[in-house]
């Protein structure tokens, strides 16, 4: 295949992938919201419990492991060579998702008393099903990228999650409507996701039976050098996919803890850790926005690594940074200083406005650390991201319950803003000073900070007075309304500023999505 053939091919595949990762992804954020209109604020807490669990399977399956198998299948040489260490790579997994599987099924209950909340077990053995697929789906996604074949991994993507949407959608209106009880309705929600799993092996297995037919037992390469690999480079990729899932797991197993040491009772610790689990797909939805321009740049950055190319390399990281920091300053302000008509709109309700708002910082922190991470990686730097990680997750380990007991629900917020900050810090202090720069860094942070509250003020100010306008009864429907002018506004003046202010090179500017189509008519005016 010639040079510029291939890079077509990888290009229209990587095109694809982002394309069904955004689907997957804006799904997986946007279900949670008519799901917790339906099951109410206990159900959600009984949901999103859980759903770590279903976080972390999920990223094994489908971004962290796929990746690193995907990089050591195309280091081989022959077909043969690809086929026969795709069969011990699948072996590997098998004995490691078949494991998390039986500790799941034997220790759900401990597992659950460790969450506080025994009802939780049929949920935990609901969802541990997933993993007996993880082997399948990981591996033939990771071998179909590795051969530069993306419609595999695109298509199971996609309607695994639409599947799985359905079905737990479904799953709560039913159960809502037969008011069965809320763990029923979240071991049945949790049992689409193995449901959805088998038709997505299925479209593998389809390809599988055309492309690779049957898989050769010559060993490739030692057990111990793939299960290094494995660990040490696919352990970096599935921690830095799951980073927000990580924490939301050991907010499973302290917030409540923390908030009964608080003084509430036992119902209504579960009310207030659902209202608080509303955060979980803002972040998320936040995230996909902030990261698109991410995902389509870096495999440009890796190349002009491995090629020698450090003036490009620095060039691009440099703009990916600037770029990605002004996006995602952008949004998580927008969402803080509108957050009460957001939370009014998704989920009728007022409550903890400050606690969801403090939350929202965590799309900045954790982008940055996205991006600090990807550059890192694409220069073979992997230490560096593993440290800040456990570190940033041993810190939430040990003050979440003590934040929550003596601070409320906010505490679990302001822990999680904290140990994305550590993490953050770490990266940024131990980078390689010739790896990660920005541009004027000092000038761009103050500019970025003074726009950010400038828009934060202006939209609280016009948020106020909206407020004061009655046009409909509905609260909701008034909630939509402002927003229909709210967020345009709030954009038009983060933007404007940012260009009065010259932000953004007209290079980088040109990087924004939508800005992009404007950029040359509005510098010229």
């Amino acid at each position: 295949m010639k040079n510029d053939n291939k890079l077509s091919v990888i290009m229209k595949g990587a095109m694809i992938l982002s394309i069904a990762s955004l689907i997957s992804k804006v799904l997986s954020a946007v279900y949670r919201v008519p799901f917790q209109n339906l099951v109410g604020n206990i159900g959600f807490y009984v949901f999103q419990q859980v759903y770590p669990i279903y976080g972390i399977g999920m990223v094994l399956a489908l971004s962290g492991m796929p990746i690193i198998i995907s990089r050591v299948i195309a280091e081989q040489e022959t077909t043969l060579q690809k086929k026969a260490l795709l069969r011990q790579l699948f072996i590997m997994l098998s004995i490691f998702g078949g494991l998390i599987f039986i500790i799941c099924q034997i220790k759900a209950t401990s597992i659950a008393a460790l969450m506080g909340d025994i009802r939780l077990n049929s949920l935990i053995r609901a969802v541990s099903w997933m993993f007996l697929m993880m082997p399948i789906l990981a591996c033939l996604r990771g071998y179909f990228q590795a051969t530069l074949i993306m419609k595999p991994t695109a298509y199971s993507q996609v309607v695994e999650q639409v599947i799985r949407v359905g079905l737990i959608i479904a799953a709560a209106y039913v159960g809502v409507r037969h008011h069965v009880d809320p763990y029923t309705i979240g071991t049945y929600a949790m049992v689409a996701t193995p449901v959805a799993e088998i038709f997505s092996v299925a479209i593998l297995i389809r390809y599988y039976a055309v492309d690779i037919k049957r898989l050769p037992s010559q060993k490739v390469m030692s057990y111990q050098s793939l299960l290094k690999r494995l660990l040490f480079e696919g352990g970096t990729i599935c921690m830095l996919s799951s980073l927000m899932v990580l924490m939301q797991l050991v907010d499973s197993f302290t917030v409540r803890k923390g908030l009964l040491l608080n003084g509430l009772n036992l119902i209504d610790s579960q009310a207030v850790k659902g209202i608080y689990d509303r955060g979980q797909p803002l972040v998320q939805l936040g995230l996909v926005i902030a990261t698109s321009f991410a995902s389509a740049i870096l495999p440009s950055l890796s190349l002009a690594y491995s090629k020698k190319q450090m003036k490009s390399f620095h060039n691009l990281a440099s703009e990916m940074l600037r770029v990605s920091m002004f996006m995602t300053v952008g949004v998580a302000v927008g969402m803080i200083s509108l957050m009460p008509l957001i939370n009014r709109l998704l989920f009728n309700s007022g409550q903890q406005n400050t606690t969801i708002s403090i939350f929202m910082i965590s799309v900045v922190l954790t982008t940055m650390i996205t991006i600090y991470s990807s550059i890192l990686q694409s220069a073979n730097h992997f230490k560096i991201t593993i440290i800040a990680i456990i570190l940033g997750l041993a810190a939430k380990i040990l003050i979440t319950k003590e934040m929550v007991a003596h601070m409320g629900i906010a505490g679990a917020s302001i822990s999680t803003v904290i140990s994305l900050l550590l993490m953050l810090i770490v990266e940024v202090k131990f980078a390689p000073i010739d790896i990660v720069k920005i541009e004027n860094k000092w000038s761009f942070l103050w500019k970025l900070t003074v726009i950010a509250i400038v828009m934060l003020v202006i939209e609280m100010i016009l948020m106020n007075l909206f407020g004061s306008i009655h046009l409909v009864h509905s609260q909701r429907l008034s909630a939509i309304i402002s927003l229909c002018f709210l967020v345009p506004m709030g954009a038009a003046f983060f933007g404007v500023l940012a260009i009065k202010w010259k932000l953004l090179t007209y290079q980088e500017w040109q990087s924004v999505p939508v800005v992009n189509k404007f950029i040359d008519r509005w510098m010229s005016k």
